[in-house]
């Protein structure tokens, strides 16, 4: 005749306990620690993910390197970057991934010029980039439409613009077109496949067969939580 009431108070404690409230991360202030696309095993995420910033800073930061000085790239020029650890075949994780796109004018250069800049998380990707009779969407190979008279031509290797369900990582873009004097407007052509493709249009004189130098480098620029952001960007010179 005992046993019946100790199942009784064995039944009310376990109901109990799975009432109680629990305590962690998992409250509704809590800020979502999950994994991040591409982020690879030497720059892990930091706990909270700042996001880009609203417009383009300054070129504040560390490691600065310009990989391509002032030229024509024509024919295309590659920058490789290796990937650690390897990655096999793309687009498997853990790839760099994109999260910003920034322009800006820069009168005051020596030369002057206008930028446009890549932001990605993880670490730097492989790139080409060179100038192209026209700038085409990858796959379908249809054409881009782009305001300028010259096209130049972006592609990052081993990166993607996109997160595990396909959803878009890019979060901060310029008004397009920009509406500079030489760098007139931009367009995404692809994120297939680990490749990330961008078109820039570019303004020279109206029937110069001339085109304007480029130049590219790259930024490690802390986020303000711990992390950074890498920089890609591409300067215009002006004429």
């Amino acid at each position: 005749m005992r046993i019946r009431p100790i199942a009784t108070l064995l039944t009310v404690l376990f109901v109990l306990a799975g009432c109680a409230p629990t305590t962690g991360t998992g409250g509704p202030n809590a800020t979502a620690t999950g994994a991040t696309p591409g982020a690879s095993s030497a720059s892990a995420a930091p706990a909270t993910v700042a996001p880009p910033p609203a417009s383009e800073p300054p070129d504040d930061g560390i490691e600065y390197r310009v990989t391509y000085a002032f030229a024509v790239p024509s024919p295309a020029v590659t920058i490789n970057h290796t990937i650690t650890p390897p990655i096999a075949p793309p687009p498997a994780p853990p790839l760099p991934y994109l999260v910003g796109v920034y322009v800006g004018n820069h009168p005051e250069g020596s030369p002057a010029y206008q930028r446009i800049s890549f932001y990605f998380r993880g670490t730097f990707p492989s790139y080409r980039f060179g100038y192209v009779p026209s700038i085409v969407n990858d796959g379908s190979g249809t054409p881009v439409a782009l305001q300028g008279n010259a096209f130049l031509s972006i592609v990052f290797i081993d990166a993607q613009a996109h997160d595990n369900n396909g959803a878009s990582t890019v979060v901060a873009t310029p008004p397009n077109p920009i509406g500079f004097t030489n760098l007139k407007s931009y367009a995404k052509a692809g994120d297939f496949e680990g490749h990330v493709s961008y078109g820039l249009g570019i303004q020279v004189a109206q029937g110069s067969d001339q085109v304007l130098k480029i130049r590219a480098g790259e930024l490690k620029r802390p986020d303000g939580a711990g992390g950074f952001f890498y920089v890609v960007h591409f300067d215009v010179q002006t004429g």
